[in-house]
C-alpha cells in the first residue's frame, strides 16, 4: 500500500508489536503500513539505535484524528498489562497532561508517569507527570517575584 502523505504514528519496541498496533488500526478502519527493523545495524554490536531504527507504523496524515484514540487505548492497556506484570500495583490514578501543541487534555496511565510519550490528538510530544520544580524559578534576579 503507498502512502500519499505518510505520517510515523507509532515508534513500537519490536517488530510484532509493530505489527500488532498496525493491525489494531487497520481493524478500526485505519490504513497502515509497518516498516520493520531489518537493518544490519539492528543485528550489529549492541542492538538498536533509540527511536531511529525502531519499527514504525505508518499511516496517512488525514486520519491522525482517527488513529489517535487507537493508540492510546492500545498504550493504556500496554501500560496496564505491565502493571499486573508487577503484581498488580498501579503506581496511582492517571495522569493529566496539557498538549503544549494542540492546548487539549489527555490522561495516561500513571505507570506512564515520568516518561515522553505522543499527545493521541495531535501526535506531538508531551512528558507525562513532569512535576520536576526548581527552588527560585519564578523569582527574577536581585530577589523579586516574575
Amino acid at each position: 500500500m503507498a502512502l500519499r502523505d505518510p505520517f510515523a504514528a507509532y515508534n513500537a519496541g519490536s517488530n510484532v508489536e509493530a505489527h500488532l498496533v498496525c493491525g489494531l488500526l487497520q481493524d478500526a478502519g485505519v490504513p497502515a503500513v509497518v516498516i520493520e527493523d531489518v537493518s544490519q545495524v539492528g543485528a550489529w554490536l549492541g542492538g538498536t539505535v533509540a527511536e531511529i531504527h525502531k519499527p514504525q507504523v505508518w499511516i496517512e496524515r488525514a486520519d491522525i484524528e482517527r488513529a489517535g484514540p487507537v493508540l492510546a487505548d492500545y498504550e493504556r492497556r500496554n501500560a496496564e498489562r505491565r502493571a499486573a506484570g508487577r503484581g498488580g500495583r498501579e503506581a496511582g490514578p492517571p495522569v493529566e497532561v496539557v498538549c503544549e501543541e494542540c492546548g487539549k487534555r489527555s490522561e495516561f496511565p500513571s505507570a506512564q508517569k515520568g516518561t515522553t510519550q505522543n499527545c493521541p490528538h495531535c501526535r506531538a510530544y508531551v512528558d507525562v507527570g513532569d512535576e520536576v520544580g526548581f527552588e527560585g524559578w519564578d523569582e527574577a534576579p536581585g530577589g523579586e517575584q516574575a
